[in-house]
């Protein structure tokens, strides 16, 4: 599995218990997590940082369950694993995940990267009518409703639902991406290329990204480090 060290260590008034190892799965959750409980500080609201191990609700629940027997007290869970988010935030845990930056072969041209290095954070619920416009990166805690409309010189990362209208790199930059945990646009776009979301929805639990390839746009899964993403087929929007 190569992830069995875990940390106890008080920051400020919360108690962290960090799961270490790359690519890690639920099944050796308890076993690597029992021996260390017996040292954290019951006196501290617990940070669960889950690095990128794949932790599905049952693994959550599980753990909460042990913690709470020795009288500990979880409230934010912290990841770069998209679908343990999820799960965290359906179990109700304060979520905070860490944005992985993009694969190689897909970071921006040099005359945009200044730019992607001032995302912009927005924690809360896009509605119909809202408007959020930033010249670089857009990073949002939250869903975006239908009718609601986002546009970004950069990415533009949802941390939900993205159900309203997008356009990223609207400066230009073709390289820019649009992900969320649920891709369900009613339109979206990428440099001048514009297209419908398609009518029909994602594999569940499964992060999905648009891209611009060869002057259209495609969906496909989210490409997020040491998480295999194997047989997953493009989705095509709708062409305006």
């Amino acid at each position: 599995m190569g992830a069995s060290f875990l940390q106890g260590s008080v920051a400020g008034a919360m108690c962290q218990l960090r799961l270490s190892g790359a690519g890690s799965r639920g099944p050796a959750l308890l076993q690597v997590v029992e021996p260390v409980l017996p040292r954290l500080d019951r006196q501290h609201a617990l940070e669960l940082d889950c690095g990128d191990w794949l932790l599905s609700y049952m693994d959550l629940e599980h753990l909460q369950e042990r913690l709470l027997l020795h009288n500990l007290n979880p409230v934010v869970l912290r990841s770069v694993e998209p679908r343990t988010i999820v799960a965290g935030a359906a179990l109700g845990f304060m979520t905070q995940p860490w944005m992985p930056a993009p694969p190689a072969q897909q970071q921006p041209p040099e005359q945009f990267r200044d730019q992607e290095e001032k995302a912009y954070l927005y924690e809360g619920c896009l509605r119909s009518g809202d408007v959020l416009e930033h010249g670089a990166t857009v990073v949002i805690l939250g869903d975006v409703n239908p009718g609601a409309r986002i546009r970004a010189a950069g990415d533009v990362i949802v941390w939900g639902r993205l159900r309203g209208m997008a356009h990223a790199g609207s400066q230009g930059n073709g390289a820019a991406r649009i992900a969320a945990l649920q891709l369900q646009p009613q339109q979206v776009r990428i440099a001048s290329t514009t297209a419908l979301g398609p009518g029909e929805h994602g594999p569940p639990g499964q992060p999905e990204q648009a891209v611009q390839r060869n002057g259209q746009i495609v969906i496909e899964a989210a490409k997020l480090p040491h998480v295999p993403m194997p047989n997953m087929r493009l989705r095509t929007p709708v062409a305006k």
